[in-house]
């Protein structure tokens, strides 16, 4: 076992839910809500509905629910079900360091196994808490993206650990489980180039599924490659280029309790990270503006990071898909200056190709401001600038966007957003049942939180 497969592998079996600081705690059933929440919005997403059909043709005799059903699944099919569900709108929570990560997508993992082997609320909870940590960490050690991987190649690792966890697992299967999911699996970038498909939802789910199939085979006796991290072809030379700082992972080493989740951010609005400011500014600026033909030019100052994942392709300038349209900055910043808002509904094929919305783009500039890049990863900032016709400048500038640790939601603000996202597929009484459970998930099992979500 090579030193970060052991460091993994002992944290995710020594942590228990006592360990737990009161305020982790709560923050995994703040992002329990959160994810379920998005989740039920893509309920009927096209491709969720494809995969929910596939899926109902598997079975076995350990199953999972999918989200928002009484249908059982394998538990493999159902984490990429619920995965899918949970990643589909791009609006689960973030987190930004040398690589990006949507940790709450390992939830589907955890929900997935969690209720296949009946676990209750204090240890899908240490699951979940300790299935961050490493994923969180991985993305301070070193950058997938700089060498065209995906960032699920790290989520994979923290839905393994949770997996891992809920089905009892000993280090040595843990450590086995590991190198099933790191040596085979290994996600490219190009998932997030160009014209983005069905699949830029799907690549966590994916990531989630061969996680939970690992966990799964080593939990039978099944053996993994040998030092799958640090070996001569393992996953920090060939992905990594032989870089990876060990600092991170030192609180893990040394057995300290999880925090990690808490350095993490949930979204206000279903835009792609980088963008949150952008829109924030635009949002702000909008009540500023005498009607969008005053327009001259909108200048955007931004981060290389959203420069280069959210501005430079062509495609990001002229989108065609909701995938496109919510991973593109300009794209963003005048569907803000149009609409006051960006929603679930500004993603509709007639909203995607508003001639108003894509007027604007011919009008905007994106620049990358050293200023603003220097507070990267610390802050996603940007700022934007409108130039009107007659000569007057609105400018304003967002660092930290609704939902950072500098600038949390309440708790009332996340609930807000679970009830706005479910309004219409949940009753009321489902909501609060729902909301209820969480809150209260120590007492009761995953099941009866599962059962108030039943559309």
């Amino acid at each position: 076992m090579d030193r970060l497969q052991g460091i993994l592998s002992r944290y995710a079996v020594s942590t228990t839910y006592e360990k737990l600081p009161g305020e982790v705690v709560r923050e995994v059933k703040r992002r329990i809500i959160d994810s379920v929440g998005v989740a039920l919005a893509a309920f009927t997403a096209e491709p969720v509905k494809i995969a929910r059909g596939l899926a109902g043709e598997f079975g076995g005799a350990l199953t999972a629910r999918m989200m928002g059903t009484r249908a059982r699944s394998s538990v493999d099919w159902a984490t990429f079900v619920n995965g899918l569900m949970i990643r589909y709108h791009d609006f689960n929570d973030t987190y930004l360091g040398r690589e990006p990560l949507h940790p709450s997508d390992l939830i589907a993992a955890a929900v997935a196994v969690g209720d296949a082997v009946g676990a209750d609320g204090k240890s899908l909870i240490a699951a979940i808490a300790v299935g961050y940590e490493a994923g969180v960490n991985l993305c301070d050690a070193a950058s997938l993206r700089a060498r065209g991987w995906d960032h699920v190649n790290y989520l994979g690792i923290g839905s393994v650990l949770a997996a891992a966890r809920l089905l009892g697992l000993d280090e040595g299967r843990t450590g086995h489980a590991l190198a099933i999911y790191a040596v085979p699996h290994a996600a490219m970038r190009q998932t997030r180039v160009g014209e983005l498909s069905h699949w830029k939802g799907a690549a966590a789910a994916n990531a989630s599924r061969n996680a939970v199939f690992a966990a799964l085979l080593a939990a039978r006796g099944f053996t993994g490659p040998d030092k799958p991290f640090e070996g001569e072809m393992g996953m920090i030379r060939q992905m990594l280029g032989g870089e990876f700082d060990y600092g991170p992972l030192e609180r893990m080493e040394k057995g300290e309790a999880p925090r990690r989740i808490l350095d993490t951010y949930i979204k206000p609005r279903p835009v792609e990270y980088h963008a949150q400011t952008a829109v924030e500014a635009a949002i702000g600026l909008r009540g500023e503006l005498p009607s969008l033909d005053e327009v001259e030019e909108i200048r955007v100052l931004t981060h290389r990071a959203a420069y280069e994942i959210i501005v430079k392709d062509p495609e990001k300038w002229d989108p065609k898909t909701k995938e496109t349209a919510d991973h593109s900055l300009p794209w963003l910043v005048a569907a803000a200056l149009v609409h006051g808002d960006v929603w679930l509904d500004s993603y509709t094929p007639e909203r995607v190709r508003d001639p108003r919305v894509l007027g604007l783009l011919r009008r905007m500039r994106v620049e990358v401001d050293p200023d603003i890049d220097r507070l990267y990863p610390e802050a996603a900032a940007n700022e934007v600038a409108i130039r009107l016709r007659d000569g007057r400048v609105l400018r304003r500038r967002v660092d930290y966007a609704r939902g950072h640790p500098r600038n949390p939601m309440t708790d009332g603000e996340v609930e807000a957003k679970f009830r706005r996202l479910t309004a219409g597929l949940l009753t009321e009484e489902q909501q609060e049942a729902f909301l209820k459970g969480v809150w209260e998930l120590e007492k009761v099992g995953l099941g009866e939180v599962l059962d108030a979500i039943v559309v």
